[in-house]
């Protein structure tokens, strides 16, 4: 029997998790919780192939699988086991990114993004959210913001499914384009 890729694992433990929790009142605290677990394995990118490998014994890794548990809700602690015992850990960044989408698509969420030639101050912030928000049909914007003096000015924003270029470096393009033809 093949092993399944782990888009495929993550959509089923994700939406596993996600309806349990969603049905228990308990999706905001179970978000917060696999933000927390993802950040232990990008934090420690040596954990998943740890508790995959043959350097330790199944009771050490049971032992560090326990202390990423240690603290966490009976559905986040299950996902952990459930994965640990299925040999699934090194999906759980995958897994913790697919119940976000989730997350993020239930709450009307959209992160973005944003290259400016310029840091933003805090109202240009706040107008650009505005704004995506009301573009894109969502309640919040989530932006990861970067500065590249080369794009001269303007705005590129990139979301999972659209880019938007408002880059004077791309206006100028275009219009050397058409000057070119």
């Amino acid at each position: 029997m093949s092993r399944l890729d782990q888009k495929t694992v993550a959509n089923r433990y994700a939406r596993a998790i996600f309806e349990l929790a969603q049905e228990d009142g308990q999706l905001d605290q179970t978000y917060q919780e696999l933000v927390s677990v993802r950040q232990v394995f990008l934090d420690n990118p040596s954990l998943a192939p740890l508790l995959a490998g043959v350097d330790l014994g199944i009771k050490e890794k049971q032992a560090l699988v326990d202390q990423v548990k240690e603290g966490a809700s009976k559905y986040v602690a299950n996902l952990l086991q459930m994965a640990f015992d299925y040999r699934r850990m090194s999906d759980m960044v995958a897994i913790v990114d697919e119940f976000e989408r989730r997350y993020d698509e239930k709450h009307k969420r959209v992160h973005a993004e944003v290259v400016t030639a310029v840091q933003l101050d805090e109202t240009r912030r706040n107008q650009l959210r505005d704004n995506l928000a009301a573009r894109l049909g969502a309640q919040e914007i989530v932006l990861n913001e970067k500065v590249d003096p080369t794009i001269l000015g303007g705005v590129v924003v990139k979301t999972a499914n659209q880019t938007l270029d408002g880059s004077i470096k791309t206006k100028i393009e275009q219009i050397r384009r058409l000057i070119v033809k």
